[in-house]
């Protein structure tokens, strides 16, 4: 086995090995280590070998870079925990042309160019706050409709005290950006909850039996969320 070191990439050396064997045809192999190995007909020459290496400079470069983009790609699947809808997931950040964020029961897949902390944030948190409104959504509007009474809008903010407050003057709901962390069910318990409050201003008896109306299980929902603060 003859070891030669080639200039094929631009500047760079790329050092390939070469075995002599029984065979008719000159083959060329790239490995996932990167490693070139070329495998040519006993009689062949130095000069012959050159010129097949030559002839395969495109495919080798081709063949080079798409094994390093792979490469990259594992090296950049940044694995953290973070808290959905109740669930501890895994955190998946894959460096990607396809700008898309994909969620299964056990992980969130963040495809982006900008592998970066602030650029991964700031997508999370995007996806957060529409993933949120389209369930506050659905809730809303169900609830709306059962109780005959809707607000002028909602908002999604930090809220440091509250997973809900419901403004009477401009009737109007701020919800805890945090909900998107509790269990469903949770967050179900909290849109019913401030839209009693456009009856009742209070916690008193009244309250908590119209939220029992539509909701009987609310003291176990309310104690879950507790619990799960």
């Amino acid at each position: 086995m003859v070891k030669i070191c080639y200039n094929i990439i631009r500047s760079d050396k790329v050092e390939y090995t070469v075995t002599k064997k029984k065979i008719k045809n000159f083959i060329i192999r790239i490995y996932p280590d990167l490693r070139i190995a070329v495998s040519v007909p006993l009689l062949a020459s130095n000069k012959d070998i050159e010129n097949f290496v030559q002839s395969k400079k495109e495919w080798i470069e081709t063949t080079l870079e798409k094994i390093k983009i792979v490469k990259e790609n594992k090296n950049n699947l940044k694995e953290n925990v973070i808290k959905i809808l109740g669930k501890e997931i895994e955190k998946k950040v894959i460096k990607s042309d396809l700008e898309r964020i994909r969620l299964t029961d056990t992980s969130i897949y963040i495809y982006s160019k900008d592998t970066g902390n602030a650029g991964i944030e700031k997508k999370l948190l995007e996806w957060k706050i529409e993933k949120l409104k389209a369930i506050l959504d659905e809730y809303l509007a169900n609830y709306t409709k059962l109780l005959n009474r809707n607000i002028n809008y909602y908002q999604i903010k930090k809220l440091s005290s509250a997973w809900g407050i419901y403004h009477k003057k401009e009737n109007y709901i701020s919800f805890n950006f945090d909900l998107i962390e509790k269990d469903i069910e949770c967050i179900e318990y909290v849109v019913l909850h401030e839209l009693c409050h456009i009856f009742y201003m209070n916690h008193q008896k009244d309250f908590w039996s119209l939220v029992e109306k539509y909701m009987s299980d609310y003291k176990i929902r309310r104690k879950k969320l507790k619990n799960l603060s």
